[in-house]
């Protein structure tokens, strides 16, 4: 089996990521049973825990499931849901993604300094010019962050940061529509000059608009064709 040893506080999403491929490559056959838990971590380069955590993933999204004193089985080669995030879904994403971000652009252009204005220009430049999927990624996750920062309430940017880390799966899907990129940029900039600008309701509604459009290129992306959505699995894309 090939795979590739991980070092990262997210191994557990890493490692997930390649066993849903090595499934639905078919590397793995629906009733075979997958290695166990001590070798997973050993070929992986992680602990245990990671990959336990990693299988409960992969159990409930249907792809596997565990037995006691069995082990863990291939149930499906394709998820119940394409889109569903570890334990959650799009939609179930998306709300939280509304009530938290949207009140927090609103706050942001309430609130905001000199220095959230100079930071969140320069991220808006920066995605701009990004070219390199994984690139646009790290900078959109910063501009998000940096809108929640603008607020001045720590909370905000804890949570936006804790929500980041679950959005990945939902970005790669996101990036199967070609015309993503550049609305993306558009949405951004929009929300950023409102926040410039000080208009609490027009900052409001350009975040609103701009989840509005990732939750609709995310339900597209659910009904595409399974070879299009694994596509782009292959790093990071799609902007949210």
């Amino acid at each position: 089996m090939k795979v590739v040893p991980v070092a990262h506080r997210s191994a557990a999403e890493h490692v997930r990521s390649q066993l849903i491929e090595l499934i639905e490559s078919r590397y793995f056959a629906v009733n075979d049973r997958l290695p166990s838990e001590a070798d997973l971590a050993q070929s992986f380069g992680v602990s245990r825990s990671v990959i336990r955590e990693a299988l409960h993933s992969l159990n409930a999204l249907g792809l596997t499931k565990s037995y006691a004193g069995k082990g863990t089985f291939v149930a499906a080669t394709q998820a119940q849901s394409q889109l569903m995030i570890g334990r959650y879904l799009p939609a179930q994403l998306n709300e939280v993604r509304r009530h938290l971000e949207v009140p927090a652009a609103r706050l942001a252009a309430e609130r905001r300094t000199q220095e959230d204005i100079d930071r969140l220009a320069e991220l808006v430049e920066e995605f701009d010019r990004a070219d390199d999927p994984a690139e646009r990624f790290k900078v959109d996750a910063r501009f998000h962050i940096g809108i929640a920062q603008a607020t001045g309430n720590p909370l905000f940017s804890r949570l936006v940061e804790d929500l980041r880390a679950v959005l990945q799966e939902q970005t790669l899907a996101v990036s199967a529509s070609p015309a993503r990129t550049a609305q993306a940029r558009a949405e951004h900039r929009a929300i950023f000059e409102a926040i410039r600008d000080g208009n609490a309701d027009l900052a409001d509604l350009s975040m609103r608009r701009h989840l509005a459009a990732v939750a609709s290129d995310t339900a597209a992306s659910d009904t595409a064709a399974p070879d299009a959505i694994a596509a782009t699995r292959g790093g990071p894309g799609g902007e949210g």
